[in-house]
């Protein structure tokens, strides 16, 4: 739980990184709006709302002899379901999250970092803040539908450790689009034994809920 916060965190520190210091005027705030998951999405899935958290970065930066503060609020949402593993019981390794960052207007000009970055790269920005990720390998990628957009869904394989120290082999998936000034990205986890898990988190990606 803690860490995949920690992950969000990392992908929010990226809009202050970006270059954006040569177009700062004054000091400028921007806020996303909550990328969530349908009811009706979570129903059939048998994933539950674990989280919805604000994630605020600030940094202030000196240009002309002045120092300018931006502050960016993102949001990360999180759904876990209880699966079954041989052995060891039920667990929540099967993980479903949503980012939503916004995009930032200075001087006519748009920038958010997110939109540069592969989902190979998102892949690794997310999962290089967990210990209990490791091996990732893209092994494909389908079109998708996420909030009304055909989407490239990027699958990646990996191993994964849980805090009880449950080892799995686990697929990844990662997509992003942009929507209504926002960009939101998407990753599921599930262990590869899983039956039927794929198109779960193909159904979540449908069931993407945002609204600026």
């Amino acid at each position: 739980m803690t860490r995949r916060a920690v992950a969000g965190v990392s992908l929010a520190v990226l809009l202050v990184l970006g270059g954006c210091t040569g177009f700062l005027s004054g000091p400028v705030s921007f806020t996303a709006s909550q990328a969530t998951v349908s009811d009706a999405a979570l129903e059939e899935t048998g994933y539950q709302h674990n989280s919805t958290t604000a994630m605020n970065v600030s940094r202030t930066f000196s240009a002309a002899g002045q120092s300018k503060e931006v502050e960016v609020t993102n949001w990360i949402s999180e759904y876990h379901q209880r699966v079954g593993l041989p052995g060891v019981g039920q667990q929540k390794v099967a993980v479903f999250a949503t980012f939503s960052s916004p995009q930032v207007d200075i001087l006519g000009k748009s920038f958010n970092p997110l939109d540069k970055y592969s989902d190979r790269q998102l892949a690794q920005r997310f999962t290089s803040q967990l210990d209990s990720v490791s091996g990732v390998r893209e092994v494909g990628s389908q079109n998708r539908t996420m909030l009304g957009k055909t989407t490239e869904v990027s699958k990646f394989e990996a191993s994964v450790t849980t805090a009880a120290g449950v080892q799995f082999d686990a697929y990844l998936y990662v997509t992003k689009v942009k929507h209504e000034g926002d960009f939101v990205v998407a990753v599921g986890v599930h262990p590869q034994k899983l039956p039927g898990q794929e198109q779960k988190i193909y159904r979540l990606l449908r069931g993407v809920e945002h609204a600026a």
